[in-house]
């Protein structure tokens, strides 16, 4: 017993650091409401004296915590946390600039909170007035745009915090579960006490993330629990679970297990659902990636607490009474739903934050690939417990070290994606691509990728991709519009190789546009000639579009339905999952039948789409 107890927390010591090793991968960029573009851009000279600022950011922002400074060339502050949200853009923030500024080089030092997720970040560009040196493309987009960060405790403490309040949470409303499915003992009173302290692990979690939250520097906090968005759900989260473990405890020394079981399911999964309101997904107006997040966090929840329980009860040999042989084949039951569940909501989920899976063109991406890949290696071994079904015919490793092994993996998951849930996802910092228009005459060759951010009307950024162009020309971008009058030719500056950007344009809503990319050589000779056709309605572009072949949304829906339907028919007309226990069986395909359907529909006619 001593031995297999040391075994286990050696196996997991070695997951506990997963914060101390991949949170710096991801933290330089821990923030949301990202500056997409600005009106003067970044590194832009204008000819006279701005009477506005324009900001656009990747999320709609908070106005009790965003603002901007503007410092004179000399670093004199001529207005401080100044700035108000457009009356018609949640995204954008206005400032007056009502003196006027004399020639030279001027600074823009903002921050912001997003609205979505309470999550703050700052940074910082660059802009001239009259006949000055251009400044440096700094800001918006690219690397100018820096986190005011937490110093290495603070965000260690906000890793740990959403570690242990999202464990507690899986574990409140798993474990009844679990306890109903595979111990088959609804008046257990070691699993109603691990279920209450559970729930209150997660309360303690979100109460410190809610303290971490409201003393941020920049943060009134009393304004932020009270009126942020975020403030409000972690205060209702904490006081969900408070009075749920309080009840819980007043039934259990009635020794009303079965009741206070059902209400801590009830209460830890009414917390997931506030817990994925409070994320990335909540960003978006389309109900799919906040569906996706509470189906994957209700899935990891189940198959985290059964594998738990199977580490406690099996590896450490407590219920010496309910051999692995019995509760293996009903948690796999479980699993392989749960599994499948959470590998087709968190592919979807991973496809709307990044647009780009599987990528590394980011940390954000390479810390989720991180993810995937322990993820991947749990499945494995479980893979393997699977058809052993507890019964140490498969001498790989024993079926109590593998338990342990795929238990650490899991926990390893789960503080990796604490890391994710405090960094950027770069989905809605990214520019929109553009379709390019085949029309004979223009250049052969390569064409160069024309994208617009963040696509929407009002202030743009302009960024033209291609390694085809010489080093030595330049490239413009001549736009005209189709339903008005208007022609504008902008000249883009190289940001790194292969990428020419600029800010300061603007599109309004309802216009048809013609544009042409343009490559000139040092003497002006026009080398290439490329043409894309756009339209904007009132919420972004609306036609031409870059998009592929197949939308990725929507063979996720197709596959959800389909496998929900085969599943369901299989699970009705008698049919057993093989390997498995057959009671278990039916519970688990009816209600995965139930839900997959549910979430594919979300997502096929209310997700995020192409």
């Amino acid at each position: 017993m001593i031995r297999r107890l040391i075994a286990l927390v050696a196996i997991w010591a070695l997951v506990l650091a997963g914060p101390t090793l991949v949170g710096p991968a991801v933290r330089s960029v821990a923030a949301h409401a990202q500056l997409v573009t600005s009106t003067p851009g970044a590194g832009d000279v204008v000819a006279t004296s701005p009477t506005s600022l324009t900001l656009v950011f990747s999320e709609t922002i908070d106005p009790s915590a965003t603002s901007v400074d503007l410092l004179d060339p000399t670093g004199v502050t001529l207005l401080s946390h100044k700035g108000a949200v457009d009356a018609g853009d949640p995204y954008t923030l206005v400032v007056l600039v009502t003196a006027t500024l004399a020639d030279g080089i001027y600074t823009v030092d903002w921050r912001s909170l997003s609205a979505a997720d309470g999550h703050a970040t700052s940074g910082f560009f660059t802009f001239g007035v009259g006949n000055v040196t251009p400044p440096p493309q700094t800001g918006a987009a690219d690397a100018g745009s820096v986190h005011a960060g937490h110093d290495a405790v603070t965000s260690f403490l906000e890793t740990e915090s959403r570690v242990l309040g999202d464990l507690g949470l899986l574990l409140a409303f798993g474990l009844p579960i679990v306890g109903w499915l595979i111990l088959r003992d609804r008046r257990d009173h070691v699993l109603s006490r691990a279920a209450m302290i559970a729930a209150a692990l997660g309360a303690i979690g979100s109460g410190s993330l809610l303290l971490l939250s409201a003393t941020s520097p920049g943060i009134d906090g009393f304004a932020f629990a009270v009126a942020n968005r975020t403030g409000v759900l972690l205060i209702a989260r904490v006081a969900v679970v408070v009075a749920g473990v309080v009840i819980a405890t007043m039934l259990v020394r009635r020794d009303r297990h079965a009741p206070a079981q059902s209400l801590l399911a009830v209460v830890g999964g009414i917390g997931l659902v506030l817990l994925a309101a409070g994320g990335h997904a909540a960003a978006y107006a389309a109900p799919g990636p906040l569906a996706a997040v509470v189906v994957h966090v209700f899935a990891v929840g189940i198959w985290l607490s059964g594998l738990l329980t199977l580490v406690w009860v099996g590896v450490l040999a407590v219920r010496p009474d309910r051999p692995l042989s019995t509760l293996v084949p009903r948690f796999s039951a479980l699993a392989l739903v749960s599994v499948a569940l959470l590998a087709l909501s968190g592919v979807y989920s991973d496809w709307v934050e990044t647009r780009a899976f599987p990528s590394i063109t980011t940390q954000y991406e390479a810390t989720l690939l991180i993810k995937v890949a322990i993820a991947l290696a749990a499945f494995a071994v479980g893979a393997v417990n699977y058809v052993d079904g507890g019964r140490g015919r498969i001498r790989v490793g024993g079926t109590r070290l593998r338990l342990a092994i795929e238990g650490a993996l899991a926990i390893a998951v789960l503080l990796v994606t604490g890391v994710l849930v405090s960094g950027s996802p770069p989905a809605q910092e990214r520019p929109i691509a553009i379709a390019s228009a085949a029309t004979a005459g223009l250049t052969a060759g390569p064409t160069p990728d024309l994208e617009l951010a963040p696509g929407r009307p009002g202030p743009t950024r302009f960024v033209v991709i291609s390694t085809m162009v010489p080093a030595s020309d330049t490239v413009e971008l001549d736009l005209q519009r189709l339903d008005g009058s208007g022609d504008t030719r902008i000249v883009l500056r190289a940001t790194i190789p292969g990428t020419y950007a600029t800010d300061g344009g603007s599109l309004p809503a309802h216009s048809r546009w013609d544009a042409n990319v343009i490559t000139r050589d040092p003497g002006g000779v026009e080398t290439g000639r490329w043409r894309y056709s756009f339209a904007l309605d009132a919420s972004g572009i609306s036609e031409g579009l870059a998009v592929p072949p197949v939308d990725p949304a929507l063979v996720i829906a197709i596959a959800l339905l389909l496998l929900s339907i085969l599943l369901g028919a299989f699970t009705l007309g008698g049919g057993t999952l093989p390997l498995v226990d057959r009671q278990a069986s039916r519970a688990a395909g009816i209600a995965a039948s139930t839900v997959g359907a549910i979430l594919g529909l979300v997502i096929l006619f209310g997700g995020l789409r192409l």
